[in-house]
């Protein structure tokens, strides 16, 4: 089997949504996918090359994160339904629910020092966005 690199930015996309919002609805697999295609927007990257940036997105790439090992099983619904929200997004399909985020964190955690300087732009259950 192959992908074209179009299709691996969907998978990878997908991966990454599927481990930061599982549990977050489809408006927060949304919100995380936005993100993504936001930043390959304004920085010029694929999808693959955003979500795999060092520490971008700690379930990807940050060492002792608990879900930097989880693979969905193949009949899982929810990675399905990430994988079918990016390929509508990537085609240009999907109002922008971030309002242009590029940076989003769950407010499980203490407000990282990056969203002081950035716009606040929507909160979508327990993640806030930021551009």
């Amino acid at each position: 089997m192959s992908f074209s690199w179009a299709e691996f930015d969907v998978y990878v996309a997908s991966l990454c949504a599927w481990r930061e919002a599982r549990g977050e609805g489809r408006d927060g697999i949304r919100g995380v996918l936005h993100v993504i295609a936001n930043r390959g927007k304004a920085w010029n990257k694929s999808w693959a090359e955003i979500v795999y940036q060092r520490l971008q997105f700690s379930s990807m790439t940050a060492p002792g994160d608990p879900q930097l090992e989880l693979v969905p099983k193949t009949t899982d619904p929810i990675f399905q339904e990430c994988c079918e929200i990016a390929m509508v997004i990537s085609a240009g399909g999907d109002f922008d629910l971030t309002q242009g985020a590029t940076h989003y964190y769950a407010i499980s955690i203490p407000e990282p020092n990056w969203a002081k300087l950035m716009t606040f732009t929507v909160q979508i259950g327990r993640q806030r966005f930021y551009k």
